[in-house]
């Protein structure tokens, strides 16, 4: 996945959160290291594994991974002739013994639970070579005195000797002779030679090694020469002693080399089970949910929260934090490419859009690197090839670039690189420039997103983007929500409805004078006002639709819990069934004598006999011998209570299937309604700019229709900035009308199109400006024949920087390079390059316009 990507959306926060869960360095190298896939079967693995490891932790405890380390390292030294330690050694049997505590707990797991059973074949048994090593040395690393009768020999041999040592240093001090010749009474240490201390002026009275003198020359420190003889036992002992420790090692590196690459590969296997507890317990720690992924289809997310915000959140409770200091974290529902594949989310400012972007992009990494997220359960997601993101303020000073240069270069290289398989999220799309020409480049870009039907976000705060996605198919509007009473946003996420800046709203509650607010309402520009006002009808109609999917939602979630406790409970009535079959198999086994329990009695007795036939026990209970049914020797396995509670979750099922049909053809009719709404919306806006482009043109002298009888008049005056109009009708009478009164579009003056024919249409379509054509589907050029070959000739030998004509945009661009291989050139139109068949160029020459 793209590195700029992971940097910008702090993916290595989540990994460190995911690697403090780990219990060895292994599991811990692995967490940091951990990279998203595209391939959806290792997604689909992965997640698997961290299902199974999260039932197992639940229903046995973690993972024994006690004493396991790195010893990567230590194996690598551990060969013939090589640099092996008894420290390493004993660290690589501590590890093979957690190894070994790992198989053993992950082969002890239900056999359902597949993917646990694959790790723990996966590990090697290693009993001998850790036995081995742990007959020769110790768990610090030291090598045991029997592990080998030579080194017992040795050791003993080095005690003996260091005894003797002891008692003749020990005994020239108890010698009066000896005694007086000393500065004091004790033994000193000379390295590793017991030495005396000698007054100076006794020098040469005491035989033996003057080893060296005090500081002040007063005394001299003296090796008894009985001593000497013993110290030089004592190295030859310790030589023998290192060669023995040498020969001994070098066994143990023989048998651990000839299985070192099965010790490797056994360690990689532990490191991943490390690593899936630790997917797994981060998963149980914060509440997360296994995601459904695939290769293609839609995004949709319900309370997504952000790991990092909850993991801030949940630190700050642990830390004892008040509830006003607590982090709040607001979860956010999302869905791209069922409905719609492109959102432009608006809003005020610091009210979560940014946040909303990093969401949806660190949970789809998260889900990619086979970890579950924190959203509802239910929560879809497709395997992406790639996710980019344009976040945040990239200026650089080392390469002049404005932050609008930087977000230019950075949509650019993202413009390249995407297809349909990936996600893409802008933040402050047509930001940091003039606000017109931003609109217009957030238009273009947006264009090119929906060719390339990738799913995609982008946050903005320009209205003419929130009428792009009002009136394009497949994209679509959201806002952050924002409270104007407390003048604080909520940070809730609400789809299909486009989001304001509250500017003037703010500025009224914060005091400016209502005079200034008033006159920056009128500012806003006729269009804007009008698209506000197409905004309004459609909200309350979108917000239902909305509401009627989360409830449908929510209604089949609850149908499919429902679903999941009947078919565990009839896994209970199964299990019932098996050991109710067991207790009628071993009646046959019960022999005179044996001891029984009769319920109706409330005592127990001893068996006569069993009469089969008559399905009857004889039971002596004291002086009494009673008949009783074997029916009431049946222990109670609680079969009368689970038929019970699933006839209950039976008729709950049926019922909670009703509410979920019901929701979803509510929301589906009131999403009917809502696509009436908006289409009519779009019709009106239609008509008004169409309107506009009719008054745009008006002369003086022109016949127009009008808003009063006869109907047209012809237009004498007109005054744009008073918004008025002077027409004289045919009795040369003179009328001052609203301007909005000419060209009508809808009222009794309005005359249908079928009315019209012959001249006076002729006339009317002379007087009104032509409805606007339906967007016809993008036209390009044969690939084959005589105008294209010879247009192909002409591109392969044009010279960089000269002007084409792209037929299927309809525009002028300018030829960078061409690619004769794939019939391809690349050409620029503005600050946009794109690749473009040969077939679909034409050469514009010097003389043509």
């Amino acid at each position: 996945m793209d590195s700029f990507t992971l940097d910008k959306i702090e993916f290595d926060a989540v990994r460190r959160i995911l690697s403090t869960f780990c219990g060895s360095s292994l599991g811990k190298r692995l967490a940091i290291r951990l990279r998203p896939s595209r391939n959806p079967e290792a997604v689909q693995h992965w997640l698997q594994q961290v299902e199974d490891m999260t039932r197992a932790i639940r229903e046995v405890g973690l993972p024994p991974l006690g004493g396991l380390t790195d010893v990567t390292a230590a194996v690598g030294r551990a060969k013939p002739g090589g640099t092996a330690s008894g420290e390493d050694f004993a660290a690589i049997a501590s590890a093979l013994a957690a190894a070994g505590n790992v198989r053993a707990h992950l082969r002890g797991m239900d056999e359902v639970l597949v993917t646990l059973h694959e790790f723990a074949a996966k590990i090697g048994d290693f009993e001998a070579e850790r036995a081995a090593i742990r007959r020769v040395v110790a768990a610090d690393g030291g090598i045991l005195d029997d592990a080998s009768p030579r080194m017992s020999e040795i050791r003993r041999a080095i005690a003996a000797t260091y005894k003797q040592i002891h008692d003749a240093v020990y005994g020239y001090l108890h010698d009066p002779e000896v005694a007086r010749l000393l500065q004091n009474a004790t033994v000193t240490l000379h390295g590793d030679r017991y030495v005396l201390p000698v007054k100076a002026e006794n020098r040469g009275r005491l035989p033996g090694v003057v080893h060296r003198s005090s500081n002040t020359g007063a005394t001299v420190f003296v090796e008894p020469i009985q001593c000497v003889e013993l110290n030089n036992q004592i190295a030859d002992l310790y030589e023998d002693e290192r060669r023995e420790v040498e020969r001994l090692l070098n066994q143990l590196a023989v048998r651990v080399s000839v299985r070192a690459d099965e010790i490797l590969a056994t360690l990689r296997v532990v490191g991943q089970v490390d690593l899936v507890s630790a997917k797994a317990q981060y998963a149980c720690q914060f509440e997360m949910t296994r995601p459904q992924v695939s290769e293609r289809g839609p995004l949709a997310l319900d309370e997504a929260r952000h790991p990092l915000l909850i993991d801030q959140a949940w630190r700050q409770e642990q830390a004892g934090a008040g509830a006003e200091g607590l982090c709040r974290v607001v979860p956010i529902n999302v869905r791209l490419g069922s409905d719609f594949d492109l959102v432009v989310i608006t809003g005020s400012n610091t009210g979560g859009k940014t946040v909303t972007l990093k969401t949806v992009a660190v949970l789809a990494t998260m889900a990619q690197c086979g970890m579950f997220v924190p959203a509802r359960r239910g929560a879809v997601l497709p395997v992406f090839r790639n996710v980019f993101v344009d976040i945040g303020d990239e200026q650089s000073l080392q390469q002049s670039l404005s932050t609008f240069g930087a977000h230019i270069k950075r949509i650019r290289y993202v413009l390249r690189r995407a297809d349909a398989q990936c996600l893409v999220l802008l933040d402050e799309l047509g930001a940091g420039t003039d606000p017109d020409e931003g609109g217009a480049i957030g238009q273009a870009v947006l264009d090119e997103l929906r060719q390339i039907g990738c799913l995609g976000m982008v946050t903005t705060h320009l209205s003419v983007l929130k009428a792009y996605a009002y009136l394009h198919d497949r994209v679509d509007n959201a806002s952050v929500e924002f409270n104007t009473e407390t003048l604080c946003p909520t940070y809730r996420l609400l789809i299909g409805t486009p989001g304001e800046s509250h500017a003037i709203t703010v500025a009224r509650k914060l005091g400016l004078p209502r005079r200034i607010t008033s006159a920056a309402l009128r500012h806003l520009t006729t269009q804007n006002k009008q698209f506000r006002k197409a905004i309004q009808a459609t909200t309350v109609a979108r917000q239902s639709a909305e509401q009627a999917r989360v409830d449908a939602q929510a209604a089949q979630l609850a149908a499919q819990t429902q679903q999941e406790v009947y078919e565990a409970k009839l896994a209970d009535l199964h299990r019932l069934k098996e050991e109710f079959e067991t207790w009628l198999a071993s009646i046959p086994e019960l022999r005179p004598g044996d001891e029984v329990h009769v319920p109706s009695l409330g005592r127990t007795g001893s068996l006569v006999r069993l009469e089969l036939h008559r399905r009857i026990a004889i039971v002596s209970t004291g002086s009494l011998e009673v008949e009783v049914p074997l029916a009431e020797l049946m222990p109670d396995f609680g079969q009368a209570a689970v038929r019970e509670q699933i006839a209950a979750l039976r008729k709950q099922i049926l019922e909670q299937a009703r509410r979920s049909e019901e929701a979803f053809a509510e929301a589906a009719r009131v999403r009917d309604e809502y696509q009436r709404s908006c289409q009519h919306q779009k019709d009106r806006a239609r008509r008004f700019d169409h309107w506009l482009s009719a008054i745009a043109r008006l002369r003086v002298g022109q016949q127009v229709e009008i808003a009063r009888k006869p109907g047209t008049g012809k237009l004498v005056k007109v005054d744009l900035p008073g918004l008025r109009a002077t027409v004289a009708l045919d009795g040369g009478e003179e009328v001052e009308l609203p301007i909005q009164d000419l060209f009508p579009q809808t009222g009794p003056f309005a005359r249908p199109a079928g009315e019209r024919t012959g001249r006076a249409r002729r006339g009317k379509e002379r007087a009104r400006p032509r409805e606007r054509e339906q967007p016809r589907p993008m036209r390009r050029r044969p690939a084959q024949g005589q105008a294209a070959e010879r247009a192909r000739r002409e591109l392969l030998s044009a010279e960089p920087g000269r002007h084409v004509f792209v037929v299927p945009f309809n525009k002028r661009a300018t030829l960078i390079r061409v690619n004769a291989e794939k019939d391809q050139a690349v050409v620029q139109s503005g600050i946009f390059e794109m690749e473009i068949p040969l077939c679909d160029l034409e050469l514009i020459r010097e003389h043509d316009g």
